[in-house]
């Protein structure tokens, strides 16, 4: 199955893409200032909703039925362009019109109806393709083709803050790079798709409607939320809360690369029905649960700086939203292995229902947190919003797919929390480098102290590092007796 070079490809590509991509705003920020770059992160918002609209969750559904049944891929991708382009078309209408109807500046309508054009160059984008036969390497030069070419336009391009509208013509080049590149390898590999068939298919739409739906919630809680501020705060705040938010966007990206990677493998073991489909849970669980444990608390010391050296001094009240995000971050990538594991077997709906409860909770927090508490206090919507995510995918994940409940390591974790947070508060006065060494230092030793299965990990991995070292040292005197 080769999960972990799958996952090495798309992580090294989306870390050299994000880095680009990130440069490319930070500069965008620090030329047009916090007022044109809160017109930005506005815009954006709508064109994020907007390629959701064109997706409506064909690229998971596609690369399912891939996995499961190779033969069909010519149909099938005749059939997802055809409906993607017709959901193109109903996105950019509401595009055009929502430019039109709002009161904002002209900068804001101008890139708004820019990027109503560069939804049209989405269905054309065919990672999914590459998904669903798991060849993670072409899905990742693909990502990369995309962000650099956006990268690069703005880079080149953008030097004062009334070329923002730049930023749309970025977003154009980048998609129609990446989808040139994924059709002419597709034609290469599968070339029965040069001979052009659009079909919209309802039923294909009907079957992934539930997972489009989803993925439609989840940005409406995530990039919803800077449209709602946009209507209730000044132009500034829009800025520090967007600034944080693309940083959380960015790294999340790295949680949808991974159950990205896996859902393939998640396919193949729940219709295998043997225990290998919660065995591949429990593992990717644990592995996960670990590796948030020590980097939340490093992301929530590190925020203030993350955000200075990114954007400037300007942007630092942004940092307290990014803190909050941390904790954020964490549960997504914990409730993803329930989310996912009902997509792969069939249940998007129950999936679509938790991501609609979730957004319903966060939708609703938000303006009632903001007058209370102002921005510092919007952050905690996302955290009540997602823990109502994980609850309901947890609780029908045990039901409809009798996955076990790890209910000692939470026991443990719920432990661990709670010495992360006496240990942030204790150290409050520490310099940055010193705070993280001495919070990571203690909680690593009172995890490999009190969890033995990740002392037998950690072990395992000593003694398989011991053998290579061994085997190479023996090789190598070999060689010198030859």
């Amino acid at each position: 199955m080769h999960l972990g070079r799958n996952y090495l490809y798309l992580s090294i590509a989306e870390l050299a893409s994000k880095a680009i991509t990130f440069a490319s705003i930070a500069y965008l920020a620090r030329v047009v200032g916090p007022e044109s770059y809160g017109y930005f992160e506005f815009a954006a918002a709508a064109l994020f909703c907007a390629g959701l609209i064109v997706d409506q969750g064909l690229g998971p559904y596609g690369a399912r039925e891939i996995a499961k049944k190779p033969e069909s891929t010519p149909q099938l991708v005749w059939q997802i362009v055809s409906l993607r382009f017709a959901l193109a078309f109903l996105a950019l209408l509401t595009l055009v019109l929502f430019a039109l109807a709002i009161e904002h500046p002209p900068q804001v309508t101008q890139l708004l109806l820019i990027y109503a054009l560069d939804v049209m160059l989405m269905p054309l984008l065919l990672q999914w393709v590459f998904q669903g036969y798991e060849q993670m390497g072409s899905v990742a030069v693909l990502q990369f083709i995309r962000q650099t070419l956006f990268a690069l336009v703005i880079l080149l391009f953008v030097h004062e803050s009334n070329q923002i509208w730049i930023v749309g013509l970025a977003e154009a080049a980048g998609i129609a790079g990446a989808a040139i590149y994924g059709l002419v390898k597709c034609f290469r590999e599968v070339p029965q798709l040069v001979r052009v068939h659009l079909d919209i298919s309802w039923r294909v739409l009907q079957e992934s409607a539930p997972i489009g739906l989803s993925q439609v919630f989840w940005v409406v809680r995530m990039y919803g939320a800077t449209l709602i501020l946009g209507l209730l705060a000044e132009s500034q705040e829009v800025g520090y809360f967007g600034a944080a938010m693309r940083i959380f966007v960015a790294l999340h990206a790295f949680i949808y690369l991974y159950f990205f990677n896996q859902l393939p493998s998640m396919v193949r073991a729940w219709h295998a029905s043997d225990a290998s489909f919660n065995q591949l849970i429990a593992q990717s669980f644990q592995r996960v649960a670990w590796a948030c444990l020590f980097a939340a608390p490093v992301w929530i010391i590190a925020a203030p700086a993350v955000m200075r050296a990114a954007y400037g001094a300007e942007f630092i009240p942004g940092s307290i939203i990014l803190q909050w995000l941390a904790i954020v971050f964490a549960v997504t990538w914990l409730d993803g292995h329930y989310r996912f594991s009902l997509i792969a077997a069939g249940f998007q709906q129950i999936e679509m229902y938790s991501q609609l409860l979730g957004s319903l909770a966060v939708i609703i927090l938000i303006p009632i947190l903001y007058d209370v508490g102002g921005l510092n206090r919007v952050g905690i919507a996302f955290i009540v919003g997602e823990f109502v995510v994980a609850a309901v995918t947890w609780w029908y994940s045990s039901r409809k797919l009798a996955l076990h409940t790890p209910m000692a390591l939470l026991a443990r974790l719920a432990l661990w929390v709670c010495l992360i947070l006496l240990l942030l508060w204790i150290t409050l006065d520490v310099a940055l480098l010193q705070r993280i060494l001495i919070v990571e230092g203690v909680l690593a030793f009172v995890v490999v102290l009190t969890d033995s299965k990740l002392r037998t990990y950690l072990l395992t991995i000593v003694q398989r590092e011991n053998v290579t070292l061994r085997t190479h040292l023996d090789r190598l005197a070999r060689l010198r007796s030859n």
